[in-house]
């Protein structure tokens, strides 16, 4: 549960600041585009057709952004275009289908005669598209991807009513087809002729009729499939293909995940395999694209790693399990430093820093549970945090990467009311909040001290880190007071005095300073102890105490009057 929740944090974070990576980019070139007029002339000056406007001509108004067409208005454009053609296809396969069926049942053509005819006439047809594709882009796809779906079926009519075939050479057949389909989309440059062809290639595995359920020779012959997919996008580029090409290798490995499955040994090589192609492929594609929309690859990269984490985590040895997430995250994190050296683009960054965080988080639980794996997320997130800065010297992207302790953060709330508390102080839940709390104060005071250097102005992230970091020393010193002392009240009294005096400190130097957020931030921290006082202890205290802790504090408070003020 604990590995979960951390990696549902490191996929948020990853989500949210490549969001905002993507938003202040646009606002960069919008910004720019709008105070450079100049620019815009020169690029109106290029547009073909179009007059420079002259220097007395009003600058046009920006255009408004165009979002593109959604998956349904797309596939409506595509059934459109042809539709007539489309429609007779759709029906000639209908009728192909019958007359193979009535054939069948008057025996016309003997069962040796009805598969030829069937791969003889999907071989014309695949010719057909070929010729016609030439002309006439549309068309042509339409008769390949029939000719294709003619020859699966026939061959899938083969193994399950005559027998013919074995699985591997029936396999062997479809994929051939295929391959002409995806060979053809290549050459003609047919992004959707290549899409359909990977989907029929995963659907041909279902149309073997095996005895039996060989996952060896089905995964080798996915790596066929993917790296046939990986030459495509070599090619020409559709990168789309490598997030579809790695969709089917998960829906195939599903079925490993969800249930108990005696083969998952055998299958996690091909596991590594499959992680070891797609992260290449990502790695190479976003050093290739050093600017423009990275995104199906930053897709693919995360699904990957996440992909190897799950096969890993369900399928290796428990002994070694740690060693090999270990292993792995190694590479992805290599693999972020080395992009970001190259590129200096942060998406691709956050999402392979992410996967490795993720399998760091993974190895941890693997080996420590309960405080001992909050502690040691704790010292990981302040350590990646710190390591990322001195290796990018890059303090927004190190501020960023602080968002991951809010894993520690909600795994310390099971510290905060452990029973441990009713037995004594020095426990390991009071170091968690220690260790927490130190580490978040001290990366807050970090990232202040260096803003400070660089004479900018501290922003609200690190004041959240420098409030959160104190709240856990205020909680911690609750919480032992309350453990240590037999007297409750005078626990309370102790801790609210102890506050009281820190919400003084800080507030008689906010005004020497004359700064506006220390000051809010000790009145928040007084008012805390007055409400405390008036709503909470008035009525659960003893008298004595009551009438105790009001003088101390009011007094402390009063003396306010006399510290700090300047003579009029």
């Amino acid at each position: 549960m604990e590995l979960l929740l951390f990696i549902g944090v490191i996929i948020l974070f990853v989500l949210v600041f490549n969001l905002k990576g993507r938003v202040s980019r646009l606002e960069r070139e919008l910004h720019k585009a709008q105070n450079n007029p100049a620019e815009q002339s020169q690029i109106q000056a290029q547009v073909p057709g179009q007059m420079p406007p002259t220097l007395t001509q009003p600058q046009p108004a920006a255009a408004p952004i165009q979002l593109g067409p959604n998956w349904p208005t797309l596939f409506f454009n595509w059934l459109k275009e042809d539709w007539l053609l489309k429609l007779g296809a759709l029906l000639l396969l209908i009728g192909f289908g019958w007359l193979t069926t009535y054939a069948f049942l008057n025996n016309w053509i003997g069962p040796m005669g009805r598969i030829t005819l069937g791969i003889v006439a999907g071989a014309l047809i695949l010719i057909l598209g070929w010729w016609r594709i030439r002309t006439w882009i549309h068309q042509g796809s339409v008769f390949m991807v029939l000719g294709s779906t003619v020859i699966l079926l026939t061959i899938f009519a083969a193994r399950e009513i005559y027998g013919f075939f074995t699985p591997v050479t029936a396999l062997a057949v479809m994929f051939i087809s295929v391959a002409f389909v995806a060979t053809a989309s290549v050459k003609f440059k047919v992004k959707s002729l290549a899409l359909v062809s990977l989907i029929l290639a995963g659907i041909a595995p279902f149309l073997t009729n095996s005895p039996q359920s060989d996952f060896v020779q089905l995964f080798s012959y996915l790596i066929v499939v993917v790296l046939g997919t990986i030459w495509i996008v070599a090619i020409t580029g559709w990168r789309d293909l490598t997030v579809a090409a790695l969709l089917l290798v998960v829906f195939y490995s599903a079925p490993h995940f969800l249930y108990i499955s005696t083969y998952r040994s055998l299958l996690l090589p091909f596991a590594y395999g499959f992680a070891a192609i797609f992260f290449l492929t990502n790695t190479l594609g976003i050093l290739k694209r050093k600017v423009g929309d990275v995104l199906p690859d930053i897709i693919a990269a995360g699904g990957n790693g996440l992909f190897l984490l799950i096969w890993i985590w369900v399928a290796a040895p428990d002994q070694w399990k740690s060693l090999i997430i270990s292993a792995w995250m190694i590479v992805f994190v290599s693999g972020a430093f080395l992009i970001f050296k190259l590129t200096r683009r942060n998406e691709p960054f956050y999402v392979y820093a992410g996967v490795g965080v993720a399998m760091i988080a993974a190895a941890t639980a693997a080996q420590l549970q309960g405080a001992a794996l909050t502690i040691a997320y704790t010292v990981e997130a302040a350590i990646i945090c710190l390591v990322a800065y001195l290796l990018l010297k890059d303090l927004d992207i190190s501020k960023r990467l602080s968002m991951l302790l809010i894993g520690p953060v909600l795994l310390s709330f099971s510290s905060v009311t452990s029973r441990a508390w009713s037995v004594g102080v020095i426990h390991e839940d009071f170091f968690v909040l220690l260790i927490l709390g130190l580490a978040i104060f001290g990366l807050g005071l970090f990232f202040f001290l260096e803003t400070k250097l660089i004479k900018t102005k501290p922003d609200q992230l690190e004041v959240i880190l420098l409030v959160a970091g104190s709240m856990y020393f205020y909680l911690l010193l609750w919480l032992s007071l309350q453990a240590g002392l037999v007297n409750k009240d005078l626990a309370v009294m102790i801790a609210l005095i102890i506050y009281t005096l820190i919400g003084l400190a800080i507030y008689i130097y906010a005004g020497l300073k004359e700064s506006k957020e220390l000051r809010v931030y000790a009145g928040l921290l007084l008012g805390f102890v007055v409400l405390r006082l008036l709503f909470v202890d008035v009525w659960k205290m003893q008298l004595a105490g009551r009438i105790i802790t009001f003088f101390l504090i009011g007094a402390l408070l009063m003396s306010t009057a006399f510290i700090g003020r300047k003579k009029s």
